[in-house]
């Protein structure tokens, strides 16, 4: 039987990310493949759309190849993926309309599993929802011996149509053993183009692994289709050899976690970082984790682990927001975070979001001298994005209007009716990037770096008093 396994992350649509020129591969997806290969001894094809303009190499993939199952996987480890962007669905259901379906086909993501009925309607067979792995091989292995609608629809996790109308089956509850999980199928894929796009953006050259599944935490407005509120960690020792295959034959330079949290049992930071030192393996990495979850120990042995960056889902400077949000977190947890990070030796990056439900001006403030006070090396910075099967988005669903997704990741569309005029949110989005150039001057450093900073970080006092301007301006309209 053959397999051809792809996604849906085209990086040129996305015009914020092919500008930063950091991509990283597709890692649930060549995951898959391995499963498939450990799990049914099939070998998969895969074709990679990243460094593709649009569907065509897709399209000629699946018509050249004419596989008897064709997997649609997008990357369940990247926020990019889950952001469930237009750009990507209209490229993959271009691609549909292209091409004559050979065989069976699969689609499985954030966006799939938000939007099951549009992918069935668009010409796949079937929806794979939460525990995918499991669902997908055991397809496979039915398909095999039986082709027809007969070998899926009485699995659970999935959706397709019967007489024209969408049907959910219940979701399914148990996956593939992580502590069994194979290695990526690395050799499925061509580095080369990441490599040289790292290279000459970064100086560097970064690759992505994921130690755990799920998240146990319970945030209102965080989609968690994928795995549900569980929580999955591979071995220590096997995260450890991942990281010795990244740093030896696969020439990385640096790791992304991709981890919702990463390290969350007890004990287990401790023990990878006891793992890196027997294998002599030493590589910085960037992850994220949670405020609380940040001690003394965990942060020491962090450092002692390689780690050089943590970001953390601040949100917001505003206890009330946090509340509201049902974070289970506080400002002075926050605080004390940053600091143990940095006198760590471990820079600290804010994940912000603006515009949640009962948002003002005053927690808005908050979250400005929130920044201000803790000195993060680095922000990133939303506005409140209603997905599917939130609460919040339930909240928020009679409020919104035909735009349900973001086009692209530099989208920032408010799509419900929030306190202030969209507009107002984008000005904000611009002052809050100045604002943190601004004041990150004031951050502890040598005297001769923050001579030399001194020039570039004053640049910001004229983009901080137009877009200052612009936020005023926008508070005198009405709402959208």
């Amino acid at each position: 039987m053959k397999v051809l396994i792809s996604h849906s992350y085209f990086l040129y649509l996305d015009a914020k990310e092919a500008a930063a020129r950091k991509p990283y591969p597709p890692l649930a997806s060549i995951t898959l493949a391995a499963w498939i290969r450990q799990e049914l001894g099939l070998e998969a094809e895969f074709y990679d759309v990243m460094f593709d303009k649009g569907p065509l190499g897709l399209i000629e993939a699946i018509e050249g190849y004419q596989p008897d199952v064709f997997i649609l996987y997008d990357d369940d480890f990247n926020f990019l993926t889950k952001m469930c962007l237009h750009n990507m669905r209209d490229a993959v259901f271009a691609a549909l309309r292209g091409t004559k379906k050979p065989g069976l086909f699969i689609a499985h993501g954030s966006d799939a599993s938000d939007q099951a009925e549009a992918y069935l309607q668009a010409g796949f067979d079937l929806v794979v929802h939460r525990n995918a792995e499991k669902t997908i091989v055991d397809t496979l292995r039915r398909y095999r011996e039986n082709p027809g609608p007969e070998a899926y629809r009485d699995l659970d996790g999935i959706s397709y149509l019967e007489k024209r109308k969408p049907v959910q089956k219940p979701q399914l509850k148990t996956n593939l053993d992580l502590e069994h999980a194979p290695f990526p199928a690395w050799e499925k894929i061509d580095l080369t183009p990441y490599r040289n796009m790292w290279q000459e953006s970064q100086g560097y050259f970064s690759l992505n692994i994921s130690t755990s599944h799920g998240c146990p935490y319970s945030c209102n407005w965080c989609a968690k289709p994928l795995y549900g509120r569980s929580y999955k960690a591979v071995a220590p020792e096997r995260a450890a050899e991942e990281f010795a295959l990244i740093a030896g034959p696969l020439k990385g330079d640096h790791i992304w976690i991709t981890d919702d949290i990463f390290g969350l049992k007890p004990g287990w930071l401790s023990h990878f970082a006891d793992e890196l030192e027997r294998l002599q393996v030493r590589i910085p990495y960037k992850c994220q984790n949670r405020a609380d979850l940040i001690t003394p120990e965990s942060a020491r042995e962090l450092a002692r682990s390689g780690c050089d960056e943590v970001w953390l889902g601040v949100e917001s400077g505003s206890q009330k927001i946090l509340d509201a949000m049902d974070k289970g977190e506080s400002i002075e947890t926050i605080k004390t975070a940053a600091r143990l990070l940095q006198q760590n030796g471990i820079k600290v990056g804010f994940f912000l979001q603006y515009g949640y439900i009962g948002e003002e001006i005053a927690d808005i403030q908050k979250t400005l001298q929130l920044v201000k006070e803790c000195q993060p090396d680095h922000i990133g910075i939303s506005v409140s994005y209603p997905l599917k099967g939130t609460p919040f988005y339930e909240a928020v669903a009679a409020q919104m209007g035909e735009k349900k997704n973001w086009t692209d990741s530099g989208d920032l569309a408010m799509m419900y009716r929030s306190t202030y005029h969209p507009d107002f949110y984008r000005a904000l989005h611009q002052y809050t990037h100045h604002y943190f150039g601004f004041v990150s001057l004031f951050r502890r450093q040598p005297l001769a770096r923050r001579l030399r900073r001194l020039a570039a970080q004053y640049k910001h006092i004229p983009g901080m008093l137009k877009y200052r301007w612009r936020m005023r301006k926008y508070l005198g309209m009405e709402k959208a």
